[in-house]
């Protein structure tokens, strides 16, 4: 280098360019809910092209484990240490304040692409996150849990656990976004998921044509609410009419056909809760298959979308130069419950829809007016010949489709790989295919040691030796520990349903529960429990497993909500709703900030000038699967109410045209509500009503809207937006009589449980 007087008069070598000139872009792609037998290139009849096309081209992994959840898998899959060690021992939902469950990734863990994006790769994110603590998910942050605190130059998808596939709540890098069409105008965000990405891809092809990328697409599919246009669902019209027994069994013939399962398998036995399909009567068998042939169509609708990114690259020149993982984040979920569901949101609350309404709504099912689940009988099958399913250690719950298509690596395409293996050893493999070194500090931060090891001696070699060994596991107090071939596992069922630990057989008490241990060697359906007759082996996995739950931070244990456990711990998101919320016309306030309404509350709403005639939506949160309104109607104001198990109900009065503040209080009374409207300090009529305000308005995001309505109204006697014009502020107040301290707020949490 010299540097003269002038620029003229200096000179210097050019620097070398940020960015590695054509190095391999990464898409990995993250199902959702996807069970080990529900892809085609893993036995299943649902079609899945595009995935089995990548699997004929590269790799499947027949012996590829996940934590049995969703966020702790995401966290595995991103840091390549196990979830505890990383703060997401469960889901970010309900944080606690132990090392283990904090909700927060640390930045002592840096994800992958938090290290490609230091060695120049561009890192986008695009779909589902839900490692974000919920009290962090509202739009002021703070963002440092959001993708783009988190490794990601840019991000787009919904931050929470699932949504609506028709009205998602967005967010484009840090700012809540609007989708960008209605449902009538044929939104979908899958459909989204997929333009967003491959404008990413055009783009920067556009403006940096060698410039490697990491595109992280994970979607909210097959996760429930099953959502998809019905012309997907159609292929599958009495598909699964001879039901759930019979399809595993041709699902295991097709799986030990295509090897991924071996010569001999059997299935591991239909437990007594899940009823047997020729016992059920007709109507109810038509019931069942329908919510199947939703998710049917809703996953190939998934791998279709994937399809369009695929030949994205492929016209791009660049599907080679791109390694490409695909697996599922736990097996199929049995959250539908014994019968399924036309509004998951009653199962979230707790509660089982009946079989009537069930009948009567499942025309529903996949559409806007639905928010449907299938059966716990169909997760079983999806886990063909495993035992259990999502949240649960035994294997349908942590056993999951993996395929890697890499052609520089892959010496066999559609080979197959037996090696026991983990989403903790994605984040090295990954690493280990771009040779790129894990640094010991990103961002000057120190980091933690990986636990993940690198697969590629199995990508290259079928005969490879197990790289993994040991690995524990534990997912709502279901405990297992792997070690050289043997399984132990508890026989614990978590407490988070009801009806789940009322049905299921198994021990709801830590201090009674009984290990099973089986030989997966030899035993892939873990059919065998052999704990009495080898005890050494499973006192070794016992003691082996009390010590990886002491290197990661496992304890305490916890097997539902902990604010039934222990009230006092939870310090989020509970310690930060406030009693009053005041919201000017046109404002809307994130769910996740409040407010928090169950019990009681009274809304006041202010007025410019008199209400007059004209129509308009006072205050809204939620939508016809569950939520509450306050309109002005016609000749009426209207409270309305929707259930997810039990419908709209409304109460009415005479609208007070001359009155400029308006009052409705709702207070829980013995299982039902007392509503009564207000107009200038006086009562204009009061009833009681049936039903309460659900505990769980949205399973992820919505917004309490001041005047005016968003896309899914909560009654069909209005249509959004819907604007009161004379509206000037409203205030909700969450009763401070009834709940007087944080202490009495969390105890009537626990009421509602």
């Amino acid at each position: 280098m010299q540097i003269g007087f002038t620029l003229a008069e200096s000179s210097v070598s050019r620097p070398p360019s940020p960015f590695p000139p054509g190095g391999p872009n990464v898409l990995m792609v993250v199902l959702d809910d996807c069970g080990f037998a529900q892809l085609g290139c893993y036995g299943s009849p649902i079609a899945t092209p595009t995935i089995d096309r990548l699997a004929a081209e590269g790799l499947r992994y027949t012996n590829f484990h996940t934590t049995a959840f969703c966020s702790p898998t995401r966290a595995c899959i991103l840091t390549g240490r196990n979830h505890h060690r990383v703060g997401m021992g469960v889901f970010p939902d309900l944080p606690l304040p132990f090392p283990g469950y904090t909700g927060v990734v640390p930045p002592e863990a840096a994800t992958f692409p938090a290290v490609l994006r230091e060695a120049g790769w561009v890192t986008w994110a695009v779909g589902k996150w839900h490692l974000t603590p919920r009290d962090h998910r509202g739009p002021a942050g703070p963002f440092h849990s959001w993708p783009t605190g988190q490794g990601f130059d840019r991000y787009y998808g919904f931050l929470g656990g699932e949504e609506s596939q028709w009205t998602p709540d967005l967010v484009r890098d840090q700012s809540y976004v609007d989708p960008p069409r209605t449902p009538e105008e044929g939104y979908h965000f899958t459909e989204d998921m997929a333009d967003e990405a491959i404008h990413m891809i055009r783009e920067l092809r556009l403006h940096q044509p060698s410039r490697p990328f990491v595109l992280y697409w994970a979607t909210a599919a097959p996760h429930a609410p099953h959502h998809v246009p019905d012309e997907w669902i159609k292929p599958y019209e009495g598909a699964f009419d001879d039901g759930w027994d019979a399809l595993r069994e041709r699902t295991l013939a097709r799986q030990i056909e295509l090897g991924v399962v071996p010569e001999g398998t059997e299935l591991s036995p239909r437990p007594d809760w899940i009823e047997a399909w020729d016992g059920l009567d007709a109507d109810i068998r038509r019931l069942y298959a329908r919510l199947q042939e939703v998710f049917a169509g809703f996953l190939t609708h998934t791998d279709a979308q994937l399809g369009r990114i695929i030949d994205c690259l492929t016209e791009l020149g660049e599907l080679d130069n791109t390694i490409v993982i695909v697996m599922s984040d736990n097996g199929a979920s049995g959250e539908g419950g014994p019968h399924g569901s036309t509004n998951h949101l009653t199962q979230i609350n707790e509660r089982l829809e009946s079989l009537d309404r069930l009948k009567d709504t499942v025309h529903t099912a996949g559409g806007h007016r639905g928010y449907s689940h299938y059966p716990w009988g169909w997760a079983h099958a999806g886990n063909t010949p495993l035992r259990r399913w999502k949240r649960y250690t035994l294997e349908g719950g942590v056993r999951d489709p993996l395929v890697v298509r890499w052609p520089s690596a892959v010496p066999d395409p559609g080979g197959l790989r037996t090696q026991y293996c983990h989403a903790i050893d994605l984040l090295p493999t990954v690493l280990d295919l771009l040779d790129v070194k894990m640094p010991a500090t990103v961002r000057s931060v120190p980091q933690m040691s990986v636990d993940g090891v690198s697969l590629v001696p199995s990508i290259a070699d079928a005969g490879a030796p197990e790289i993994r060994t040991t690995q524990y596991y534990e997912c709502w107090g279901s405990r297992a520990i792997y070690h050289d071939g043997w399984k132990a596992v508890t026989n614990h069922v978590n407490q988070f349903n009801p009806y789940e630990r009322d049905m299921i057989d198994g021990s709801v008490d830590f201090q009674a529960d009984e290990w099973m241990l089986f030989d997966t060697e030899r035993d892939f359906a873990e059919s065998t429990d052999l704990a009495a007759t080898h005890p050494e082996h499973l006192a070794e996995l016992g003691a082996r497993w009390d010590a990886e739950a002491e290197r990661n931070g496992v304890l305490p244990l916890q097997d539902g909500p902990a604010y039934l456990q222990n009230p006092h711990l939870i310090h989020m998101p509970f310690a930060g709703y406030r009693r009053r919320y005041e919201l000017r016309a046109g404002e809307r306030l994130n769910f996740q900030a409040g407010p928090l309404i169950f019990g009681g509350f009274t809304a006041s709403a202010e007025l410019d000038s008199p209400l007059g005639s004209g129509d308009g939506v006072i205050v809204e949160h939620g939508s016809w699967i569950a939520g509450w309104a306050w309109v002005a109607l016609g000749p009426e104001l209207v409270a309305f109410i929707q259930v997810p198990d039990r419908g709209l109900r409304r109460f009415g009065v005479p609208r007070p045209a001359g009155a400029t503040e308006l009052g409705l209080r709702i207070t829980e009374i013995d299982g039902g509500s007392s509503v009564e409207h207000f107009a200038d300090g006086s009562s204009l009529g009061s009833t009681t009503i049936d039903a309460v305000i659900p505990f769980i308005s949205t399973a992820n995001g919505t917004w309490t809207t001041a005047g005016y309505g968003r896309a899914f109204p909560v009654s069909d006697e209005y249509q959004p937006p819907l604007p009161l014009a004379a509206l000037r502020r409203i205030v909700i107040d969450t009763d401070a009589s009834t709940l007087p301290g944080l202490d009495d707020l969390l105890d009537e949490v626990m009421r509602h449980q």
